[in-house]
């Protein structure tokens, strides 16, 4: 289903790209074109179960308070109809998902809430790069609206990013204008919006013509045209937004976390492919790849299909007046202070406010027994927001994503990965 021009492959350039290579499919539509793809795939193959809804809440662990020496053994959900579950697996692969919706501005769907993260790191599993959350440039940007993606794809066909006056202002930060990586890009458009006390800059493809925006963009077309805007003949109104997680639970190149019996890829692995900048379109490579090593080799590992065990369990404990906390609140101030405080642009002392505040809130959250997704969710953010406040605030430099005004070069010493664990309840960062 990938595009094609002349029976071969239509490629596009996108950021920090020297060339054009990039394979696209339904114009601007790769990633679902994949998604209905591989789910379709899944659903239609013989001795696999499927279980739509299911939250996966912690793994299950040997022994059970996890650690460095235990073995993961399954999983603990929950689902609207069978409710709680504990599912027995010889091996388990971590592919949930990243962690976008700890910002307040995000390009991510609602239930990114970063739970593979931080069921792994409850666990005991180490963690890498935390601090490395990609921001992407360019989101539509309408007011009261659910944030989305223009691709960076529209700006590698030619469009450019312009001020509210029409100037185009890139070229000025680097010398690739609006094809230099996305930190860069996202850093400058902050940058502008500071400077004209705006809430976002625009995206102009009026030049690249009606019918090439329609064949390729059909999409992005179609998106803006709910909003009254035709993207042939008026500017794209756009802001940076939470991406992509670059961090995640450490692999090694087949996918195996630090636990025997887990494996992870996708947004929920830190495989270092990315280093600490992932270019544009690399994520869906390393998921089909990573997806497929990793896939395969757990398959193996496991020695077959065994008989599918699940045992319902019953929580005799009634709700206590603590589970009955505004989440709604708690979520959206959590996600207001992750963008303010470590987002594109961060600082000591604003970390060192957020971690004393996250702390706070999970004083009252994280220890609280809940019966539904929206606890769970808001326990998961507050956990891994913490460990990126946490590690944010330890790397002193900025390198890629991360970027320090308090220390705005890159300091040769942090050429290295930052990993965590937890242990007896503490938090080990090297």
């Amino acid at each position: 289903d990938f595009d094609t021009v002349s029976d071969k492959l239509s490629l596009g350039r996108e950021g920090g790209h020297s060339a054009a290579r990039v394979v696209h499919a339904h114009g601007d539509e790769t990633g679902r074109v994949l998604i209905d793809t591989l789910s379709s795939r899944a659903v239609n193959t013989p001795g696999v179960k499927v279980f739509d809804e299911c939250f996966a809440m912690d793994l299950l662990t040997d022994p059970p308070e996890g650690g460095a020496s235990a073995t993961c053994v399954g999983a603990l959900t929950w689902h609207p109809r069978f409710g709680l579950q504990i599912i027995r697996a010889k091996q388990v692969i971590l592919a949930a998902g990243g962690a976008g919706v700890l910002w307040r501005e995000t390009s991510n769907p609602p239930n990114a809430t970063a739970d593979a993260v931080a069921m792994a790191f409850r666990a005991g599993v180490t963690l890498a790069d935390m601090e490395m959350m990609q921001f992407h440039p360019t989101t539509l940007y309408v007011a009261g609206a659910t944030r989305a993606l223009i691709s960076e794809a529209a700006r590698g066909e030619g469009a450019y990013l312009v001020d509210r006056e029409g100037r185009r202002f890139m070229d000025s930060y680097h010398e690739l204008a609006e094809l230099a990586p996305r930190d860069i890009v996202s850093r400058a458009i902050i940058a502008e919006m500071a400077k004209t006390g705006t809430t976002h800059v625009f995206l102009d493809l009026r030049h690249i013509g009606a019918e090439r925006i329609r064949k390729r963009f059909p999409h992005i077309y179609q998106l803006c045209s709910d909003f009254d805007i035709d993207i042939a003949k008026d500017l794209i109104p756009v802001h940076p937004a939470a991406h992509y997680m670059v961090g995640g639970a450490q692999v090694d190149a087949d996918g195996r976390t630090s636990m025997p019996g887990l494996w992870a890829c996708g947004e929920a692995a830190c495989t270092g492919l990315h280093g600490a900048n992932r270019l544009a379109s690399n994520s869906l490579l390393e998921a089909l790849v990573l997806g497929k090593v990793c896939g395969s080799l757990a398959a193996g590992a496991a020695g077959g299909n065994g008989r599918f065990a699940a045992r319902r369990i019953v929580s005799a404990n009634p709700p206590s007046e603590r589970t009955q906390l505004d989440l709604t609140d708690i979520r959206n101030s959590l996600r207001s202070i992750m963008w303010r405080n470590a987002g594109i642009v961060r600082a000591g002392a604003r970390l060192a406010e957020t971690r004393e505040i996250i702390c706070f809130w999970g004083s009252y959250v994280l220890d609280k027994e809940f019966f539904d997704p929206a606890g769970w969710e808001v326990q998961n953010m507050l956990t891994v927001a913490l460990l990126v406040a946490e590690c944010a605030y330890r790397r002193t430099e900025t390198r890629g994503v991360h970027c320090r005004e308090d220390f705005p070069d890159t300091d040769p010493a942090w050429q290295r990965h930052q990993t965590l664990r937890r242990t007896d309840r503490q938090l080990v960062v090297t």
